[in-house]
């Protein structure tokens, strides 16, 4: 339901009049009566008016217009200590104060200050940190599910391989214990079928002596008794030496101490949990917001004379006989990026301290790089036609883009990603096509938030178009030749490489003057450039990376 505004002086007469306009100088509403004696009044008559429906829009947005501490209208600002003063703060706390102008003045193209810009820019940066934080938080709480469900699926393998373990444990010592049963009864039965062979021998004794003694002459049983008694001596004999052998079994199960351990309820625990934290490497890039209302147009670093590069660290780039390097990029937490467009198939990764991490294998031979956002990139892959949007965090391609051509450098400004095609595609930052920007040159482009920077190695120039695709100025001299990779900093001064010039200069923002910041060796071919406008870092490289440095720019 729209709240009802009242007229401000109809209500100091207490009367209610729904106000038609709103007086942003005086905060009151006014009716239609009430607005005309007010743009009949001299002191009011220059006041600002705004429909009713407008005030509702700003109404909750934190601004007054009295000091906090008087309770005193705004009327002055003092320049040097960036604060708004009133009638009472002026003489008491800045009356020595030289840079005080009327408030009025100070708000002159309010509308257009960079303090608006820089605002609305801080506020954006603040939404992509707390967008990440909650990303981040997203990714952290999928990822201990994750974990959970593999913990869970571990220790029901593990149980599952401990109960088959177990029953072939089992299974095996129940064979053991079969083997041996076996093995005894054997020798039992061994000896049993000897004992019973002697006891069939001495019943059929018994009955020769028998028959012996009732049916023969007395010389038979004179020779029969002793030939019989010879017989069954051995017989005795034998079964007394078989005795000997004989033995009895006692069996015994003897179990291992862990199983012991295991069934006594010695083991108590299946295992533990162990959690570890560390920290998320979650950068928040830091934003810093300008004075607030002070009108002053941001001035371009004055002349690249007074520009210099002060070494940070060389970077020893891990070689191979095929590493041709095309691209290079600077992570937010400082690492190096390098692009290597020859049979590859990966990004070279490297510390803060130059020293080599490892590869990030990608879809195809990655030709140029450059940084999104805190957890991902933009890959071009030259002949093959497309680019890639990739999460380096997790190794990830959240989005393929197929470009139908060959698909050169690439950059990042604004929110925007710039394709070096034929002309320039221009893309958001989720991948999706915007529109073409007419441009020369074929491979290395550099955007900045209000201007397009390409090079072009076939004539050796630099060019600078305005976002409408209009030529701005075009650079050309001796000193450059066969320009490659290009990298604008914050004020538009222009970094360029020069193949067969072999050197790296800078062009003034305005295109007409430039200079020479170094000189590479003859052996060499520079090829990148990459500018860091946070750290304001360059990154430099030749294509067999034979000379690779960070440097810092340092401007006086």
């Amino acid at each position: 339901m729209t709240t009802v505004i009242h007229c401000g002086p109809c209500l100091y007469d207490e009367t209610h009049q729904n106000a038609k306009k709103w007086c942003t100088s005086c905060e009151e509403g006014l009716c239609e009566e009430c607005e005309k004696n007010h743009r009949k009044t001299k002191t009011t008559r220059d006041h600002k008016l705004i429909s009713t429906d407008d005030y509702r829009k700003i109404k909750d947005v934190p601004i007054s217009l009295t000091c906090s501490l008087h309770d005193k209208k705004l009327e002055w600002f003092c320049k040097f200590h960036d604060k708004t003063l009133c009638v009472i703060c002026l003489p008491t706390e800045h009356g020595s104060c030289s840079d005080v102008i009327p408030i009025d003045v100070a708000a002159t193209n309010a509308r257009q200050s960079t303090a608006l810009s820089d605002l609305q820019e801080a506020i954006e940066i603040a939404l992509l940190n707390i967008k990440l934080c909650i990303n981040n938080r997203n990714t952290a709480r999928e990822d201990i599910e994750k974990q959970e469900k593999d913990i869970r699926r571990i220790i029901r393998d593990t149980r599952t391989k401990i109960n088959d373990h177990l029953d072939k444990m089992e299974e095996k010592l129940n064979q053991t214990l079969v083997l041996a049963s076996k093995t005894c009864k054997s020798k039992c039965n061994k000896f049993l079928q000897q004992f019973h062979s002697h006891e069939e021998t001495f019943i059929k004794l018994k009955d020769q002596v028998l028959q012996m003694k009732e049916f023969a002459s007395d010389l038979q049983v004179f020779l029969g008794t002793r030939q019989i008694d010879k017989l069954g001596m051995s017989e005795i004999e034998s079964c007394k030496t078989a005795t000997v052998y004989i033995h009895d079994y006692k069996f015994n199960l003897v179990l291992n101490s862990d199983i012991q351990k295991l069934s006594n309820g010695v083991v108590k625990e299946f295992g533990e949990i162990q959690v570890a934290e560390h920290a998320s490497n979650l950068y928040i890039k830091e934003v810093k917001i300008e004075q607030a209302q002070i009108q002053q147009k941001v001035q371009p670093s004055g002349n690249v004379a007074d520009i210099n590069l002060q070494l940070i660290r060389k970077v020893d780039i891990k070689r191979g006989h095929d590493l041709s390097i095309s691209g290079c990029a600077i992570l937010p937490n400082g690492h190096l990026l390098f692009a290597t467009f020859q049979k590859n198939r990966n990004i070279l990764e490297y510390n803060e301290e130059g020293n080599y991490i490892g590869s990030i294998q990608v879809s195809a031979d990655p030709y140029d790089i450059t940084v999104l956002d805190l957890d991902r990139i933009a890959i071009s892959y030259g002949g093959n036609g497309f680019f890639e949007i990739f999460n380096y965090r997790n190794n990830r391609v959240e989005k393929k883009i197929e470009t139908g051509g060959h698909c050169g450098g690439l950059s990042q400004s604004n929110g925007k990603i710039y394709v070096k095609l034929d002309q320039v595609a221009v893309f958001d930052i989720t991948g999706e096509k915007l529109c073409d920007m007419a441009s020369e040159g074929r491979l290395y482009i550099s955007a900045s938030k209000n201007y397009l920077f390409c090079s072009s190695y076939s004539n050796s120039n630099v060019f600078c178009y305005d976002m409408n695709g209009q030529e701005v100025w075009k650079f050309q001299d001796d000193s450059l030749g066969f320009p490659y990779g290009v990298a604008n900093d914050c004020w538009g001064n222009v970094f360029v490489v020069g193949g067969t010039s072999k050197n790296l200069i800078l062009i003034q923002h305005d295109g007409k003057a430039y200079k020479k910041l170094f000189n590479f060796d003859r052996y060499s071919t520079p090829r990148v450039v990459c500018y860091d406008k946070d750290k304001n870092s360059l990154l430099i490289c030749d294509q067999y990376g034979d000379h690779c440095a960070l440097y810092k720019v340092l401007y006086n």
